[in-house]
């Protein structure tokens, strides 16, 4: 649900900043709807009237967290033919938005691992597996739908190496362009 006025767009930007802190506090078992109004400096039932439950919250940050990542990832690839550069550009760029927004991506991550993940959370790594799989192709990865799950689960696993270091790694990126390199 999106608020209609001014302030209400306030509050509820307040409640997602705040559950970014909170995640990055305390992770996902931290994350809890006292916690958030807390942070907030609201009542707990106002964190009610913008999100029905703690879920469509967890999904409300993935959602801000997808479109940020998303719109990194379109600006670092735009022009760019399907192919390792684009592959390439698009996971460093990945990295960097998740770096950007360690306590979201951990909580994604974390949510993940405990079986959390809505559908609209899978939809949208479904969404950024489509924008993948040409590349997979051009290159001849086969079969290229597993070859680009693959793909994204070793991008996901450099993620985490990042968002636990708490920077980039380099020597992580420089695998993942090697492991790209593919010989005809």
């Amino acid at each position: 649900m999106t608020p209609v006025t001014p302030k209400g767009r306030s509050t509820q930007e307040s409640l997602l900043k705040a559950g970014e802190a909170v995640a990055e506090r305390e992770g996902l078992g931290g994350l809890s709807v006292a916690a958030v109004a807390a942070q907030a400096g609201v009542a707990k039932g106002t964190f009610y009237v913008y999100f029905p439950d703690r879920e469509a919250f967890v999904d409300a940050l993935h959602q801000r967290f997808y479109e940020q990542a998303a719109g990194a990832v379109a600006d670092a690839v735009a022009g760019l033919e399907p192919g390792r550069d684009l592959l390439v550009a698009g996971i460093e760029a990945y990295l960097d938005a998740c770096l950007a927004n360690r306590a979201v991506k951990a909580l994604a991550l974390e949510s993940r691992a405990q079986g959390g993940t809505t559908e609209t959370m899978a939809g949208r790594v479904a969404e950024l597996l489509k924008l993948a799989e040409p590349s997979v192709r051009v290159l001849g990865l086969t079969p290229a739908r597993i070859t680009t799950r693959l793909i994204m689960a070793l991008t996901t696993e450099a993620a985490l190496i990042e968002v636990e270091a708490g920077r980039k790694v380099p020597s992580v990126r420089r695998a993942i362009r090697m492991l790209l390199t593919v010989e005809p």
